[in-house]
């Protein structure tokens, strides 16, 4: 519940409808890989709750990765 309160509340209210279509169509790809067997999760490259930078909930910080790269890369940015 917290996860989902993080998205919405970093999501800004000035995305347009492309770009909200933009994120529907990441996490639809990313549960269409799950459904044949692979174990991928959509990650926000910079963390929502990170503990020094907090991104945003916006298509250019989505990125879907492996489900072993997304746990071990925790709530930290790589960049």
């Amino acid at each position: 519940m917290n996860y989902r309160t993080a998205k919405a509340d970093r999501m800004p209210n000035w995305l347009n409808s492309g770009e909200l279509f933009e994120m529907e169509c990441v996490y639809n790809y990313c549960s269409a890989l799950r459904k044949v067997g692979f174990d991928y999760h959509v990650d926000h490259a910079v963390p929502l709750r990170g503990l020094s930078v907090s991104g945003l909930h916006v298509p250019w910080n989505l990125q879907v990765i492996t489900g072993s790269e997304n746990m071990s890369k925790g709530n930290r940015f790589n960049g």
